[in-house]
């Protein structure tokens, strides 16, 4: 189940490393005292504010590269690209450069199922599992009552960073985000039309709307060739490397003492042993991840886990071996005191390279190899198609009045200052209602806001980590103005109750 699982498995093992839990932005306001929106404001003015405020913004949260629309009257007046999309080859970030958008994808996903309740192959309110031959969910008391209207408002019970498939709690009694939700209705769609999701999106969604760069697949190779690069702060390759390799020399050791005894009739390995023991156990360490992180359509964490683990590993034996001479050379007569420094070298080496590893920001991965096509986050895309997509969710030319009016309208809420549709989320405060979604990646960051009533809105795509989590929000906050604490909480906590 690669597309299941696809940054499942690293986001779980980066929050469970890194996370100390929620974080919130301090710069708050209450809702009295929330900023205004920007739109008496010149359009001018304000691209020249966030021409020097991206700018200095980047500088200050280390951020490689950023793509940004704005949008006023539900039109795009300014696109522009910032930084780099790789830190090593520096090529730069401009409006046509594509970015992974991760959980935005939900939203088309929702866009593409309405287009076919329009079209009368799928109802907002019939079970979803009425129009599979074999259940895709296990047997349970709710298998048979899911509808779309719940998965696409994340009403159904079914959970997120999950492998399991269970429900949490009873279809439209609570309310819990859900990406397993929405790889269940990307069965659906498949089954029903007896096509890929892609070729689906292609038809209602990529072709109609112009979208002519964004991908649930990344097959194209034009396409690649102008796809930014990821970027994570080093130790996350790094500790993984670490954690596989001490497993595996863990695994060589209880293996290679015993051949080793009964081969020589010792137990003490010589220094040629002890270098093969260290090669073997890197060449070991190297396999889960090929193995693991392909089969969940994660190659490139794969190749940036091996290479930073080559280099780890060339670094500290280059290091040691330098000691090593340089000790014999200075301290030939003295074998104990020679030794002694010998180790304290090595420590030394040990703990020069960690904090290396820790202050390297910015790693870029290696560009992305074709995915399957997954329904809640693997769509690729450019500042101006999310724009141009952002637009006609708020105002749909290709839905019919009345499902347009439902996308927009609340189906759940979450407080009293937001609740969700039927894709997008909803801000509600005195600047009216505000469309949006977020997405996050290890290793991508992005954000879409629009109010339907006036037109504003903005779409910021970042290429960078997630240990400072905000900065598209933040960014697309300055762009635009207005409330931003139900959006920040949001994204950082997931709302998860049940009546």
């Amino acid at each position: 189940m690669p597309t299941i699982m696809r940054n499942r498995v690293l986001s779980l093992f980066f929050s469970a490393m890194f996370s100390t839990g929620p974080i919130f932005c301090t710069e708050t306001t209450s809702e009295e005292g929330s900023p205004d929106l920007r739109l008496a404001e010149p359009v001018d003015a304000v691209v020249a504010d966030l021409d020097s405020y991206i700018s200095q913004f980047m500088d200050q949260e280390a951020i490689p590269g950023v793509a940004i629309a704005l949008l006023r009257d539900s039109r795009i007046v300014w696109s522009a690209g910032y930084g780099v999309t790789n830190t090593l080859t520096r090529e730069p970030v401009i409006s046509e450069t594509l970015f992974e958008v991760a959980s935005n994808s939900k939203v088309m996903t929702a866009y593409i199922a309405l287009r076919l309740v329009d079209a009368g192959e799928l109802s907002l309110d019939t079970p979803l599992n009425h129009y599979l031959k074999d259940p895709w969910l296990p047997p349970s008391l709710y298998r048979d009552v899911i509808t779309l209207r719940q998965v696409l408002s994340h009403s159904s019970g079914l959970g997120h960073n999950s492998l399991s498939r269970e429900n949490l709690f009873a279809p439209g009694r609570g309310y819990s985000y859900s990406g397993m939700g929405y790889l269940y209705l990307q069965h659906v769609i498949e089954a029903i039309t007896g096509r890929d999701l892609e070729e689906v999106a292609q038809e209602h969604l990529f072709v109609p709307l112009g979208m002519h760069s964004s991908s649930y697949v990344n097959e194209d190779s034009e396409l690649t060739s102008r796809t930014a690069g990821g970027h994570l702060t080093a130790v996350v390759p790094s500790l993984f490397f670490v954690v596989l390799y001490l497993a595996a020399l863990l695994v060589v050791a209880l293996v290679g003492f015993p051949v080793l005894r009964i081969w020589t009739g010792r137990w003490t390995p010589t220094r040629p042993i002890m270098l093969g023991a260290a090669i073997t156990a890197l060449v070991v360490s190297m396999t889960p991840p090929f193995v693991g992180l392909r089969w969940l359509g994660l190659s490139e964490f794969a190749w940036a886990i091996a290479l930073s683990g080559l280099a780890l590993f060339a670094s500290l034996g280059l290091l040691l071996i330098v000691g090593r001479s340089a000790a014999n050379w200075l301290l030939p007569a003295r074998k104990r005191t020679r030794v002694a420094v010998q180790i304290a070298w090595g420590l030394l080496a040990v703990i020069g390279l960690s904090f290396l590893v820790i202050k390297t920001r910015n790693l870029p991965m290696p560009r992305w190899t074709p995915v399957p096509s997954g329904a809640a986050s693997s769509v690729r895309a450019t500042v101006g198609d999310m724009a141009t997509f952002l637009v006609e969710i708020s105002n749909p030319r290709f839905l019919n009045e009345e499902t347009g009016r439902q996308l927009r309208t609340s189906q759940v809420q979450l407080s009293e200052d937001l609740s969700w549709g039927l894709g997008p989320g909803i801000q509600h405060s005195r600047q009216g209602d505000a469309l949006w979604q977020w997405g996050q990646h290890l290793d991508f960051q992005s954000v879409m806001i629009i109010y339907p009533d006036s037109g504003l809105g903005v779409v910021v795509l970042t290429n960078s980590d997630l240990f400072n989590p905000d900065v598209a929000i933040r960014i697309a906050h300055r762009a635009i103005g207005g409330p931003i604490e139900p959006i920040l909480r949001a994204s950082h906590t997931e709302f998860d109750y049940r009546e």
